[in-house]
């Protein structure tokens, strides 16, 4: 057997090669999972023995680490506005930029109403269930072309104690009669020539279809989200978006047009045009 300081120390040698911040973040990530120990408990427990069985489960995690996959996926879980989600390498790794969108559309409400929404692309079910969760009075539909995905987002939304009603369909073709309070989508909107500037954990793990869009047609989703807004919105209804910082400008002017007002696109908390809001007239 080995103590918890040694371990600490063998672990932190084997992935020398990334910044020490990370490391201890993903020390204490997998010493959560595996020894149900939190950060603030693990010098106090420096010396306990740690058991075979254990042992082998962060060599297990250091193997997948050395191949740069991401500690999520190892872990098979997220966090995302305070919830707990199931992630497998079927759905992105929900991103904080994500919940600065989601605590946007939730300024424009209080926990009372109950307006009803459709997420275009929910993946993981991350938007959606968070929204579900913190407006409990809403009825939320979330689209997905994945299945896998979408099985997912249904084990989220259960474990999360939400209600949601999901849908398999291709957000380009998808075509309904219904009417929403809100439409949200965090689409695909990197490009593929981007690809060359991401790093190995996202672009030999992370979904490319969720991810990535041909480099000629870029804004395809945006258009497609405009349309259905178009016709699927309540007169005031509310169409949110996470963008790509480097077509702002053009995400915002295809809103910018007769059938929608008070256009805004809004900065993230690192100074990038992230999203975009759009009300129907």
């Amino acid at each position: 057997m080995i103590s918890l300081e040694a371990l600490k120390q063998h672990f932190h040698k084997a992935l020398e090669f990334y910044p020490s911040t990370e490391r201890q973040v993903f020390f204490q990530m997998l010493c959560e999972a595996y020894l149900q120990l939190q950060p603030h408990q693990l010098v106090l427990n420096a010396k306990n023995q740690i058991s075979e069985e254990k042992f082998k489960h962060f060599e297990m995690a250091l193997i997948r680490l050395k191949n740069h996959e991401p500690i999520q996926y190892i872990l098979e879980r997220s966090h995302f506005f305070g919830l707990e989600f199931l992630v497998t390498p079927a759905v992105l790794i929900p991103r904080p930029e994500t919940e600065e969108l989601v605590a946007w559309i939730l300024e424009h409400f209080k926990t009372t109403d109950a307006p009803t929404i459709l997420d275009l692309g929910t993946g993981s079910g991350c938007i959606s269930i968070a929204l579900a969760k913190n407006l409990p009075n809403a009825k939320v539909f979330a689209l997905d072309v994945s299945a896998d995905a979408l099985e997912i987002a249904r084990f989220n939304a259960k474990k999360n104690n939400v209600e949601i009603h999901f849908i398999e369909s291709n957000m380009l073709e998808w075509k309904s009669t219904q009417h929403f309070d809100i439409i949200v989508s965090n689409p695909p909107y990197v490009l593929e020539t981007e690809q060359k500037q991401m790093k190995d954990n996202v672009l030999n793990f992370e979904p490319h279809l969720a991810l990535f869009v041909e480099c000629t047609s870029p804004l395809i989703y945006y258009k497609v989200l405009k349309k259905i807004a178009q016709h699927n919105l309540h007169a005031n209804g509310l169409c949110f978006a996470e963008i790509n910082e480097a077509f702002g400008t053009e995400t915002k002017a295809l809103f910018d047009e007769i059938s929608f007002q008070n256009v805004i696109l809004k900065k993230d908390t690192f100074g990038k045009n992230r999203m975009i809001k759009a009300q129907k007239k």
